[in-house]
């Protein structure tokens, strides 16, 4: 999930941390994370992108091992274009929120040119009002004293993931000519991933083409190619494991953001 893993590079900047200590003038690095939060919180509100831009150095570098719930790792590298073009995606998605609590400050310092934090947060990300995503973090930030003002130049960081419940899926389609499947789906379950099967029909009943799975019922149009369920349209397709996947992308919506198809 691109918008998850690179949002938690710049966004966690220690939310705790601001209500639970108040700034001290001698330290900026505090002031430039105050400024930083206060804008992020409010982008949606008032703040604009640039607002947020304006705190980053041009050289801003940032990079994330994230270890998943299966225990493997992701190693990704972030500079300001990247979090320019995340901003985007935050200001047009309405179905994303995050919530951070400071579990504790490891290391701080503060020198007349630079300064750095150190902290332990957890996290929660919820879609849809669904939780997507908490776990823990370990993030190092440095700021930078710049033209007399400071910038956030660096900003380093391990995320372990501890559960989710919504998120990138994984299926395996068999099929046994046009009209019958078995599915094999992976997807986000707490502090797992679980496995299910699923098995699909193709037939006609009172003259109308559905895919059956279980007790559900998926009624394909014949003419149009649309494929409903309950009334509500989910879907187009021109052949049958097309469709399947309509379907199954139905009934795994409040589990899968996206499903991989193999």
């Amino acid at each position: 999930m691109k918008k998850i893993t690179l949002l938690f590079v710049f966004i966690f900047l220690f939310n705790g941390y601001y209500h639970g200590h108040a700034f001290n003038g001698k330290e900026p690095v505090k002031k430039l994370l105050m400024d930083y939060i206060n804008k992020m919180n409010a982008l949606t509100q008032g703040t604009q992108k640039e607002d947020v831009l304006s705190l980053f150095d041009e050289k801003y570098s940032g990079n994330t091992v994230y270890v998943n719930l299966s225990g493997a790792l992701v190693r990704k590298n972030y500079d300001k274009k990247d979090i320019s073009s995340q901003l985007d995606d935050i200001i047009g998605d309405d179905n994303y929120r995050f919530r951070l609590i400071l579990d504790k400050v490891v290391f701080q310092a503060q020198k007349e040119r630079a300064g750095t934090i150190s902290a332990v947060i957890n996290f929660e990300s919820f879609i849809d009002n669904k939780l997507a995503e908490k776990g823990t973090m370990l993030m190092d930030v440095v700021g930078i004293r710049v033209n007399g003002g400071w910038k956030i130049v660096q900003n380093n960081m391990v995320r372990v993931s501890e559960a989710k419940d919504i998120g990138e899926c994984v299926c395996y389609v068999y099929g046994k000519g046009d009209t019958k499947f078995v599915t094999e789906v992976y997807f986000p379950s707490g502090l797992e991933y679980s496995q299910e099967f699923d098995a699909f029909q193709v037939t006609t009943k009172e003259n109308r083409r559905i895919i059956k799975s279980d007790n559900n019922e998926f009624y394909w149009n014949r003419d149009t190619g649309k494929i409903s369920f309950k009334g509500e349209e989910i879907g187009k397709a021109e052949n049958s494991r097309k469709a399947i996947e309509f379907v199954l992308k139905n009934l795994y919506r409040d589990s899968c953001v996206n499903i991989a198809f193999n």
